[in-house]
């Protein structure tokens, strides 16, 4: 259980979405002949993205997707913002996570420019199978017409 909640802390450093549209290039289209992405579509896009980059430590995800303002709240309270993320973690850029990830009840609603995903973690410990779940909420807003990662907040669920 110890080693599940270092790994679920070192998560929470680096808690969050990733792959952001650079503000000089246009939308993601779903297909070449079909209507630019909704602005959900967008968000769940880089949620996607992100939870992938965290089964590689992707450090470019982190700076593509992280504001420079990044608020990091974690089970245990305040975590390390961005600069201090990327570096804790570049050691172990490209290496996959000693646990698995899944995730579960995502939900996003865009509230102008402002964007709110919600949804539950469950992370399985490839050693021994702890389970650790958490509830997720990233807060997103638009930074020159890309989204940016300004709020990550992490609780522990008990009882499941």
């Amino acid at each position: 259980m110890q080693h599940i909640l270092s790994c679920l802390t070192v998560l929470c450093l680096w808690a969050a979405p990733a792959f952001a549209q650079s503000p000089s290039s246009p939308a993601p289209k779903a297909s070449i002949n079909s209507a630019p992405m909704s602005e959900s579509d967008l968000v769940q896009r880089i949620e996607d993205d992100w939870l992938k980059g965290e089964n590689t430590t992707d450090i470019a995800v982190l700076n593509r997707v992280l504001a420079d303002d990044y608020v990091n709240l974690t089970p245990s309270g305040l975590g390390p913002g961005k600069a201090e993320i990327i570096s804790h973690l570049q050691p172990r850029a490209g290496q996959a996570p000693p646990y698995s990830l899944e995730t579960a009840d995502m939900r996003i609603y865009i509230l102008g420019d402002t964007a709110v995903a919600a949804y539950v973690k469950t992370y399985t410990d490839k050693g021994n199978g702890n389970i650790v779940r958490e509830d997720t909420t990233h807060i997103f807003t638009k930074d020159h017409g890309a989204w940016r990662l300004r709020i990550s907040r992490a609780s522990i669920r008990q009882g499941d």
